[in-house]
Formats: structure tokens, C-alpha cells, sequence
């Protein structure tokens, strides 16, 4: 276990499906962090962690949240295992920029929904998440704010074609979070545009989504690309980023 007076990390952290997300989480760790203790597991396999491990971290640390990653062996635990309960549970995949963010808030003293009850469902969070939205944007450090707040959409990824529901979805989410969004038409649109690509992936084979990523990279040199895209593994990660996607935010989206 590493140990430190506000972190507590069980696993094999250096594994390549956890490694860039504990260096994430270290590097998260605020310099004047007050007493917000954090448990985190990482677990590779079923049955590396007993419930009674998870048990004795709650009451060790009542109010303080129990984090648990989940590696690619454990996909479909839920259904066919016996999952952990009493933890925040993400699947490596899941693992976004927002997330880290709002383990940020929870470290500074500041809501967070990991400072709602262990309990909490997933539509609970994003009741909360709709509710605090504003105010998440004024609590972000500077260097998670793009220097534009205009965010153009892309929907269905792969074939570039058109999503209403979709579109709509995304468009609700970011002017929430104080930008200005448009949708991508490619007739029309100038790659002048200086501002946040959202684009979201559709069912197309991954090397059709993959060439479309590149299109954008090339038709929009300057702006941060963040793909949505269903349970990507980790070479699909890796070839995103060698694309030139700046973030990649794992569907089923959880907020």
C-alpha cells in the first residue's frame, strides 16, 4: 500500500492500463491539501480486493470516499461477479478530465460529487452535476479553461454525418458550462475556427472513426479535439492520441 497522510493507494498502480491515471491523480494532489483523505484502489483482476479490504477503509475514514478502478478483466463484473460496493467504481476507460476535476474540488474543501454519501447513483450525480454546473466553471483553474469559449460539434464520428439527439445533448452540456456552440458543417465552415472541437463517436469500424479524427486534426490545427467514444480500450486511446485528440471521454458518459 502507498501511504501517504491524505492518500491511501492499493495495486499495482504501474500496470499500463493504471499508470496514466495514478500519475494523474498525484499530480492532482493539491500543495496545501487539508484533511480530505482519499482511498484508491486498483484492481486488475476478480477477487484481488475482499469486500472486508473496502470495509475496513470505511471505517477507518467514515466520510471519506473509497475510489476503486477497474481494469479491463473486470468489464461486466457487475452483471456476472460480485462487485464491491460502498466505492466510487470506474471502469479505466471512464476516467476523464472532469473526474480529476472534481477530485481537485473534493481536496480543496470545495462540492464535489465525491463529497455526496457513498451511496449515490449514477442519476443522482448528474442532478448534481446539472445543478453545480456554473459553478464549476469559476472554480477551475486557469489551465483547464480553453482560451476560447466557443465549442463546435460533431456528431456521429466516423461517418460525419448528423445526430439531433445527440447534438442537442451536447450542446445543452457545454453551454452549461459557459461556451458557445455551433455544429460542424463542412460546406460552410471555415477552419479558421479557434475555439473546442466535441466530437462524438458512432457505431463505424475504428479505423473509419480514426481517418475522421485526422480530418479534423487537419482541418482544425489549433483547437483541443475531445472524442466521445464507446468503451475505447487502450491502443484505441493510444491511436486517438497519436491522431491528435486532445481528450477522450468513454461512453456510456458518466458525470
Amino acid at each position: 500500500m502507498l501511504k501517504t497522510e491524505h492518500l491511501h493507494i492499493l495495486g499495482n498502480v504501474y500496470r499500463s492500463e493504471f499508470s496514466s491515471i495514478y500519475r494523474q491523480i498525484i499530480e492532482t494532489v493539491p500543495d496545501s491539501v487539508s484533511e480530505y483523505p482519499v482511498s484508491i484502489l486498483f484492481q486488475s483482476y476478480p477477487g484481488e480486493f475482499s469486500q472486508s479490504v473496502v470495509d475496513e477503509l470505511i471505517i477507518a475514514e467514515p466520510f471519506s470516499p473509497v475510489l476503486l478502478f477497474l481494469g479491463s478483466a473486470l468489464e461486466g463484473e457487475s452483471r456476472t461477479g460480485h462487485p464491491l460496493v460502498g466505492c466510487f467504481r470506474f471502469y479505466v476507460h471512464q476516467w476523464s478530465g472532469e473526474y480529476r476535476h472534481q477530485l481537485f474540488l473534493y481536496w480543496s474543501g470545495k462540492p464535489s460529487f465525491f463529497t455526496l454519501p457513498r451511496t449515490v447513483e449514477n442519476d443522482e450525480i448528474a442532478i448534481f452535476h446539472a445543478v453545480s454546473a456554473s459553478y464549476a466553471v469559476n472554480v477551475r483553474s486557469n489551465e483547464d479553461i480553453p482560451s476560447s469559449r466557443n465549442a463546435l460539434i460533431v456528431s456521429r464520428l466516423g461517418t460525419l454525418g448528423n445526430d439531433w439527439a445527440m447534438n442537442q445533448f451536447l450542446a445543452v452540456f457545454y453551454r452549461q458550462q459557459g461556451f458557445e456552440t455551433e455544429f460542424l458543417n463542412w460546406r460552410v465552415f471555415s477552419p479558421l475556427f479557434d475555439g473546442l472541437i466535441i466530437a462524438d463517436t458512432d457505431d463505424s469500424p475504428f479505423p473509419q472513426i480514426l481517418e475522421s479524427v485526422q480530418r479534423l486534426r487537419c482541418g482544425f490545427a489549433d483547437s483541443k479535439i475531445t472524442v466521445y467514444i464507446n468503451s475505447p480500450r487502450i491502443n484505441e486511446k493510444s491511436d486517438l492520441r497519436d491522431s491528435g485528440v486532445d481528450e477522450i471521454i468513454s461512453k456510456p458518459v458518466f458525470w
